[in-house]
């Protein structure tokens, strides 16, 4: 599940650097059922408060794989959390080769890769 919410995540980041523009996402997981099946009130988030609500979700995702409360995670914790794409380029994210990678590094890592604003 956590690794379909990563890769919704990384589809609103994509969405949100193609521009301003109005971005829906009525299947977005973390909206619950009951919320979703409301009719559409019109309201859309765009630019920088759609941006603030990707970095809020990924970073929420992160703190929740860091069960030790370290500020950092393993990769192993990244595996078991669904942190697929953390996980899978950990040695990238690890410039330091501590074994360990912080939000910020996930960040630096996603903002090399094309991501606007994180």
């Amino acid at each position: 599940m956590k690794r379909v919410v990563i890769a919704g995540l990384a589809c609103v980041a994509a969405l949100a650097r193609a521009g301003d523009g109005p971005v829906v996402a009525p299947r977005d997981p973390w909206v619950p059922p009951a919320v979703r099946a409301q009719p559409h009130s019109g309201h859309e988030t765009r630019g920088e408060a759609l941006r603030g609500q990707v970095e809020r979700k990924l970073r929420e995702s992160f703190e929740a794989a860091d069960t030790e409360g370290r500020g950092t995670i393993t990769r192993e914790q990244a595996r078991a959390a669904g942190l697929g794409v953390v996980a899978d380029n950990f040695d990238a994210i690890d410039h330091a080769r501590s074994g360990r990678v912080g939000f910020d590094d996930l960040k630096r890592f996603l903002r090399a890769r094309g991501a606007r604003t994180l």
